[in-house]
């Protein structure tokens, strides 16, 4: 048996390697079939990509120079330009137009060469060669290769050209003309009506020795074609990397999509012989035609493919600008070749494994087959003679081990049965115990669920499949008034819901909602329901499952949500309205500009702005002090709101401003409210101090968009007009001129509005530092921060605060310069941690700012600096024009933890009164009282009376403006706390405290 089984399995195995072998050769032709395209198209992709790169840069450049120099035509001044072509071109004896000869630079400039139209050349011409020469001398220097040349031709027969180090211009001559180039025809309107970017043919460049292809772009301006943009590109490294010296691995060649060949290995000389572009249909070739007929097809994608004869696999690719393909081709021979041999090896290798395993394989028969067969027949006749069989021994883990294991399980289970059947008992009343537990474990789980539902304050219900309440919470009866769970629990949803629909506003949506989750119950349902009482019932509808995903029921969980919308509206109209007056406030009124001029039209939309503030209106809060300055804005808001129509926006913008925005109004309807405001201010009588004053107001009107097409010169326009009527005289209304509006005051502010714009655009914002110093021994106390404004058009120039200021503060800019110097003094602290603090000025708009300290407060915690060494400056003027927005705001500045300095003191007429009102922690007191104090008695008796007053309510005081030894030894006696001035310390930008950790001393 066993010499017929090693037979058997000689002839399997030959006929094995056989099939294996026709497998092996089918799998081999199969892989190469695919693997070859791939690897080729893979090759070919990689070159063609590594030429994209170049040509896809030329064209971006070309359009780009296109596009900017077209920018500076449209930009330039016609004067100017004609002027500088005058300086830098001259008319040369042979009637050409070139370059003067003593500017002529050809390594790092441009040359041209100009014709003379019969009637002269005109302005246009003489623009676009001033513009061109200073384009081409700025881009020039970027040019490398392949990058030949970048040169702009005139339709009036000219040329400005730079390529480095040729003056092509000295060569050209009265004969030289540009009318036949191919960049003129491909540029001409007719020829190229959509005016795209487009590639000359190959040519050869006899000067450079090397072959060119051109990108152009046609240049079009003021309506009229006035000649191209263009690259001259060296393409000989390209056509170089077609020669492979391996010809084993294929052919590269480069062709066109039209069928011209521009590259390949073997007909170099016929290509030169055709100016670079040789035709197939030339070449004879059959394999080059069928190739060609391949590229037709392709539609500018790239692929792989065998030739319709079967000859040759093809694997070509695009590169992206000339409309050339990068072609690979590689004969089919050669892979037929490698098939023979790898299936010769693969036959060779199966003859040598054949002999030693059929060997092997008959010992190994022996071993596992015949040796266990006989002494499993031995144990099955033990077996079959009753007795009871010893067990068989077999370590093989095979089948005939397998069986001689089953066989003696087989043995061995009678004795055994018993046994197990005595375990399944015992197993069986352990599971029935684990499932008890599980029920009383389901019991607790279910009591505290319904505790949970009990105790919480959203009501909760559950209806099942059947449309019936099987559960609701406490919070549910009371919501909708239910006495008792009985009431509700077992009834049909449908029949409960008949209570509830009386209490509704809008009972019907209710009952839509029921029928569209009848119709899909496993729907999501979120909804507000309103009550008649007011209440607002939010309602959340969720379908419930099983384990086995089946819907059971659906769970409602209702939440009354009536305080939480109140809450939301209240801080929704604080938000957006002035404390003191109940108007709309400054960002109120920034959003409905905003709002407006997102979707405005200037064809169809119009809007009047009206900008006022009361005369005068500083010498009431500095006679009468700011309560009644106070009540007179809330008089003035009073009869403002009885006059403004409903469809306009009143607001107060802060201190006395107030605008109205009137939307979809005619000039005539705003100038009609105009006249009624400034009358009714002017006829109100307002009791301050048993006297009866009356108040006169200036206000100017802005339209849009006679006068303004976006939000900020509406406003500026506005506040122009404001102040036109208040040269006027005041109490009057003006409208906007702009004949009006080129003062050199007004000319001065918008200067600087736009300088301090693009100073926060382009970081020309620093911080100088100043010393403040302990009088006591000299010791830095801490270091102020004063911004200083870099200038732009002076480099190393600086403006100080009081150049710039005052503008930013009338444009609202002084808020983002404020934040500007917040932040940075913060990251200042953060990287010196030994520096004690720095002190920071907040200008007075910033009190209209509530998001202000919280902005402080998080830029101290992203920093991770303590807010004590950050001490906050508000000028006293500032702070008292305001009191009511200025209590508000250090309020809540105190609550970050920052020290607050009252910058100026003195200055006001009421200063020590507002002590108590204005909590600061550091009184500094204003230079006008310290310059003279040696000398001036007045100001002595005045800063001694400061200093006591300060120090008996347990603030600091700080002296600002000492200049000399005297002063400070003055102030040390007086007992002031904190110096600072040019006697000490001068502001810097580089101070010694930011860079030295030891203590730094005055004297």
């Amino acid at each position: 048996m066993i010499h017929r089984l090693v037979k058997s399995i000689w002839g399997l195995f030959i006929a094995l390697l056989l099939l294996l072998a026709a497998l092996a050769y089918l799998t081999m032709t199969l892989t190469a079939n695919r693997i070859v395209p791939l690897l080729m198209q893979q090759a070919i992709e990689l070159r063609a990509d590594a030429s994209d790169g170049l040509f896809l840069q030329a064209e971006a450049s070309v359009k780009r120079l296109r596009d900017v120099l077209l920018k500076r035509l449209d930009a330039s001044d016609h004067d100017t330009t004609i002027a500088r072509f005058n300086y830098l071109f001259a008319r040369s004896p042979d009637g050409l137009w070139r370059l003067r000869p003593e500017l002529v630079d050809a390594e790092h400039a441009p040359t041209l060469y100009l014709h003379q139209p019969p009637r002269g050349l005109t302005d246009s011409a003489k623009m676009r060669a001033v513009m061109s020469y200073d384009l081409l001398r700025e881009q020039g220097p970027a040019l490398d290769p392949p990058f030949y040349s970048v040169y702009m031709d005139f339709v009036e027969d000219g040329l400005m050209v730079y390529s480095r180090g040729h003056d092509w211009a000295s060569s050209a001559d009265a004969d030289y003309t540009n009318t036949g180039y191919p960049t003129m025809q491909g540029s001409e309107p007719r020829n190229n009506p959509i005016r795209k970017v487009f590639w000359t043919p190959v040519y050869l460049d006899k000067q450079a020795n090397t072959w060119m292809v051109s990108v152009i772009k046609p240049l079009d301006w003021q309506g009229q074609w006035v000649g191209t943009v263009g690259h001259d590109l060296s393409v000989q490294e390209l056509i170089d990397s077609v020669i492979d010296k391996n010809r084993s691995n294929g052919t590269r060649l480069i062709m066109s999509a039209a069928g011209d060949l521009i590259a390949h290995p073997d007909l170099r000389k016929r290509i030169e012989a055709a100016n670079g572009q040789l035709k197939v249909d030339a070449t004879n070739d059959p394999v080059l035609a069928q190739v060609h007929q391949m590229l037709a097809h392709a539609n500018g994608h790239s692929g792989a493919s065998r030739t319709p004869d079967g000859s040759f696999w093809v694997a070509w690719a695009p590169i992206q600008g000339p409309g050339w393909f990068q072609v690979y081709l590689f004969p089919q021979a050669r892979i037929n070749t490698w098939l023979a041999i790898g299936l010769a090896a693969f036959i060779a290798v199966g003859i040598l494994i054949l002999l030693p395993a059929i060997w092997l394989l008959r010992r190994r028969v022996y071993h596992f087959v015949a040796t266990p067969l006989k002494r499993l027949t031995e144990a099955v006749d033990t077996f079959g003679q009753g007795t009871t069989p010893q067990p068989i021994a077999m370590r093989h883990d095979d089948e005939l081990g397998r069986l001689a294991l089953a066989f003696n399980a087989m043995v061995s289970e009678l004795g055994h049965q018993h046994a197990l059947q005595n375990a399944h008992a015992q197993a069986l009343q352990g599971e029935i115990s684990e499932r008890l537990t599980f029920m009383r474990r389901l019991e607790e789980e279910s009591a505290r669920l319904h505790s949970l539902l009990g105790a919480m304050k959203q009501s909760i219900l559950f209806v099942n499949n059947e449309n019936r309440v099987v559960y609701c919470n406490a919070a549910f009866l009371k919501m909708w008034d239910y006495t008792e769970p009985k009431d509700i629990i077992g009834s049909n949803a449908g029949e409960g819901l008949k209570r509830i629909i009386p209490l509704l506003v809008d009972p019907q949506s209710l009952l839509d909602i029921k029928e569209r989750v009848a119709k899909t119950p496993t729907q999501i349902v979120h909804v507000e329901i309103h009550r008649l009482d007011g209440r607002i019932i939010l309602h959340n509808s969720y379908p419930v499952n099983d384990a086995q995903g089946r819907l059971v029921g659906r769970l409602w969980a209702q939440e009354d949500v009536t305080h939480d919308r109140q809450v939301a509206q209240q801080l929704v109209r604080i938000a957006e309205h002035d404390a003191l007056t109940g108007l709309y406030n400054r960002r109120k009124f920034e959003d409905e500009l905003a709002k407006f001029f997102r979707s405005a039209n200037p064809n169809y939309d119009q809007a009047c702005l009206l900008f006022f503030d009361l005369d005068e209106f500083k010498f009431i809060n500095d006679t009468h002090g700011h309560r009644c300055g106070d009540a007179v804005l809330s008089r003035v808001a009073a009869e403002l709101r009885s006059l403004v129509p409903d469809d306009a926006t009143l607001c107060r913008l802060g201190g006395d401003e107030f605008a109205v925005f009137m939307p979809d109004a005619a000039q005539k309807t705003a100038q009609h409210l105009a006249e009624r405001l400034v009358s009714r201010i002017a006829q109100a009588p307002l009791q301050i101090d048993d006297k009866v004053l009356r108040m006169t107001t200036s206000l100017g009107i802005a339209c849009y968009p006679a006068h303004a097409n976006s939000a900020d010169d509406l406003v500026s326009h506005a506040d122009t007009a404001m102040y036109q009527a208040k040269r006027m005289g005041k109490n009057r209304w003006s409208i906007y001129r702009q004949d009006r509006d080129v003062s050199q005051e007004t000319l001065t502010r918008i200067t600087w509005n736009e300088r301090i714009n693009r100073a926060l655009a382009r970081g020309l914002f620093h911080l100088h530092y100043q010393g403040i110093y302990l009088a006591s021994n000299g010791h830095l106390a801490h270091l102020e921060a004063l911004i200083r404004m870099e200038d732009e058009s002076t480099p190393g120039n600086v403006f100080l605060p009081g150049q710039f200021i005052p503008h930013a503060e009338k444009s609202g800019k002084i808020l983002d310069i404020d934040r500007w110097v917040i932040r940075e003094s913060i990251r200042t602290l953060a990287l010196h941690p030994h520096l004690s603090a720095i002190a920071i000025n907040v200008s007075g708009r910033s009190f209209d700012d509530p998001d202000l300290p919280a902005y402080i407060a998080k830029q101290l915690h992203d920093q991770h600096v303590s807010p004590k060494r950050l001490l906050v400056e508000l000028t006293e003027t500032s702070a008292i024009s305001d009191i009511g927005d200025a209590s508000r705001f250090i309020d809540a500045l105190r609550k970050t933890g920052c020290t607050l300095c009252l910058d100026d003191f003195g200055t006001g007429f009421s200063s020590f009164a507002y002590l108590k009102h204005v909590k600061a922690d550091v009184l500094k007191i204003d230079g006008m009282f310290i310059r003279d104090l040696p000398s001036d008695r007045d100001n002595q008796v005045f800063v001694r009376a400061i200093i006591d007053v300060a120090r008996g309510m347990g603030k600091k005081t700080v002296a600002e403006f000492v200049e000399d030894g005297r002063t400070m030894l003055m102030l040390r006696d007086m007992g002031v706390d904190m110096l600072q001035g040019y006697h000490l310390d001068k502001p810097k930008a580089e101070h010694p405290a930011l860079t030295s950790t030891n203590p730094i001393s005055s004297f």
